[in-house]
């Protein structure tokens, strides 16, 4: 099959199911399995793909037709410019989540001093702590997940974006037997309600980890550990940033403040819905 015909043929294939983006999809099937780029497609669309290839690329057009996400199928995830591996033990980083990064980012514009101490509770595949780190090369961090497997997966991408040395991550239940405070903390902690999860798309329900999504029955628990225990974490004149889901704001300010904490700002993402509350431990 010559090359332009097998790029329509899987926009065709991905267009009847439904899936969004499908040229981009397309694009990042030919590149990952046949070493295609965009640039190949527009000059050298008589070339002749191999059978091996296409072979490969049907099983994964099969894969993804059934609701399983390329990034599930491939285990990588690009997400703030950086490659992240993931595992069925990690959540699917998405863009949403860089909200976070670019409201802790704003929280500390030059000349002010970045933090210096970094903890992430519910780390994942450790996208967001080691986003940060890639962007302040002073700063340590810690990383805590309940899950050994999501820890190994954190360890990996730490190596792969050269933050090993000032990182480390840990198997544990949120902040508790953390004896140290940080500068900054940050978390993109499990906030859907446990009855909503089944009526998620088949991407989410059947490939991102239940620990990962589960907040309870209003899915707010992990909030109330988080808050109950954040004074013991957070330096004084420190800032924490938690994601949350696009309902959720009225509830989790609620939470903080019977918790005492202060909530500086709520960020919004790129559709304009809250996504991230930003609490700060300073007098001003």
């Amino acid at each position: 099959m010559q090359l332009s015909q097998l790029y329509s043929h899987i926009i065709a294939q991905l267009e009847g199911a439904h899936i969004d983006v499908p040229d981009l999809e397309a694009r990042i099937i030919l590149e990952t399995r046949a070493q295609i780029s965009w640039s190949d497609i527009i000059a050298d669309g008589d070339r002749v793909v191999a059978p091996e290839p296409l072979k490969l690329i049907e099983g994964d057009m099969q894969r993804r037709i059934a609701g399983e996400p390329l990034s599930r199928i491939y285990g990588q995830r690009e997400f703030w410019g950086l490659n992240f591996e993931i595992s069925p033990d990690t959540l699917d980083p998405r863009p949403d989540t860089e909200t976070l990064i670019e409201a802790a980012l704003k929280a500390y514009p030059a000349p002010e001093t970045p933090p210096k101490t970094i903890l992430d509770l519910g780390a994942g595949s450790g996208c967001i702590l080691i986003s940060l780190l890639s962007e302040w090369d002073e700063a340590s961090g810690v990383g805590i997940d309940k899950s050994p497997e999501a820890i190994k997966t954190a360890q990996k991408n730490a190596i792969s974006n050269n933050v090993a040395d000032r990182s480390s991550f840990k198997t544990g239940d949120w902040g508790r037997g953390i004896d140290q405070k940080f500068d900054l903390i940050v978390s993109n902690p499990p906030y859907i309600a446990n009855q909503i999860i089944k009526t998620l798309s088949k991407e989410v329900q059947n490939h991102d980890p239940i620990l990962a999504l589960d907040g309870g029955n209003d899915g707010l628990d992990a909030y109330r550990q988080i808050f109950s225990e954040l004074s013991s974490l957070l330096n004084v004149g420190g800032r924490a940033f938690f994601e949350i889901g696009f309902d959720q704001e009225a509830s989790v300010v609620r939470l903080a403040e019977e918790s005492r904490i202060r909530v500086k700002h709520v960020h919004h993402d790129l559709a304009g819905q809250p996504r991230v509350v930003e609490i700060y431990s300073g007098d001003k």
